[in-house]
């Protein structure tokens, strides 16, 4: 909401300021706060979840298998209920780490990716780690079992550092 708070005063501000001279010195008071906001929000969202739609293979060989964070991918479907529960679940646990990256593929729209990975029913969740799976889970799981496949791709990313 910052953002697009930030986004959209500046631009108006500016063509404002130079419309009204008479305006500028008010303008000068407030671009510091707009350009505080807007920094605020670029620091705010580096230090927030890596989410990545992929589209298709060569977008999930450049995300995924060449990542040099660990990637968990999960493979859902618009029209699958426990794929609505467990997709927002991923991203709330995940949202503040950007040490793991959420890759979300659509399994209508990547049919050859979901036979490259044999994923037989949604969702299907696979821990990638420098190309390799590490883990995987098949369906809707509890918190638990997600906050313990993000652990351990955690620890495993601290001991490689």
């Amino acid at each position: 909401m910052l953002k697009i708070a930030a986004e959209g005063i500046a631009p108006r501000l500016a063509s404002f300021c130079l419309i009204n001279a008479s305006a500028q010195s008010c303008c000068h008071r407030v671009a510091p706060q707009v350009a505080k906001a807007t920094q605020k929000n670029l620091s705010q969202s580096q230090s927030r979840l890596k989410k990545l739609v992929i589209k298709d293979h060569y977008e999930f060989d450049q995300k995924v298998i060449n990542s040099d964070n660990p990637v968990i991918v999960n493979f859902h479907a618009e029209w699958c209920d426990p794929c609505k529960i467990l997709t927002p679940k991923m991203l709330e646990l995940l949202e503040n780490s950007n040490e793991i990256d959420l890759a979300i593929i659509d399994v209508e729209t990547n049919l050859d990716l979901v036979e490259t990975f044999e994923v037989k029913a949604v969702p299907a969740v696979l821990a990638f780690r420098n190309g390799v799976v590490v883990d995987k889970f098949i369906g809707l799981v509890d918190a638990n079992s997600i906050e313990t496949l993000i652990d351990k791709l955690k620890r495993k990313q601290q001991q490689k550092q």
